[in-house]
């Protein structure tokens, strides 16, 4: 009497082969991720990443953003620089990286006959050899940029010498 004993498992869905005495059945996932567990997983990571894109824009924005927030074109500005000079000038142009002023004046230091120390407001067009009409001053160069009065004493000198022949 001879009795055979089987073995194999059979569950729904699975398919058996059979070769040379063996049998070959398809391995079947038993837990780990599901399909929606996977979809959370790369749903979270798509919002993160955007997150991070959001969040690299606005560090962009707010460093690109304007460095001297100046009143309005063509009025009359004061600008120090960080070296102690100081430069009168309408201005012209504003941007993050530079300002740009036009009709400059400077003050220079000089000694009255009397032996006073004096100042007075130079036209760099006028009086610097190449003449210039414009000059730019890096941003990183400004220590501060103040509108002059339209009644104050530099006004007044600036249309004094406006107002002498060149």
């Amino acid at each position: 009497m001879s009795a055979h004993i089987d073995d194999t498992v059979s569950y729904p869905g699975a398919r058996q082969m059979k070769m040379d005495g063996m049998e070959l059945r398809p391995v079947t996932p038993t837990g780990g991720w599901k399909t929606w567990q996977l979809t959370g997983a790369l749903l979270a990571g798509l919002v993160a990443a955007a997150a991070l894109a959001a969040l690299a824009v606005s560090h962009w924005l707010n460093n690109s953003a304007r460095v001297i927030t100046p009143g309005p074109l063509g009025g009359w500005y004061s600008v120090q620089l960080v070296n102690g000079q100081v430069y009168y000038g309408l201005l012209l142009e504003a941007t993050p990286a530079y300002i740009r002023l036009g009709d400059v004046y400077y003050i220079q230091s000089y000694q009255q006959p009397n032996g006073q120390p004096g100042n007075r407001v130079v036209s760099r067009r006028k009086n610097d050899w190449h003449g210039p009409l414009e000059q730019t001053i890096p941003a990183d160069k400004i220590m501060t940029l103040d509108a002059v009065g339209p009644q104050s004493q530099l006004a007044r000198l600036i249309q004094q010498d406006k107002a002498s022949p060149p």
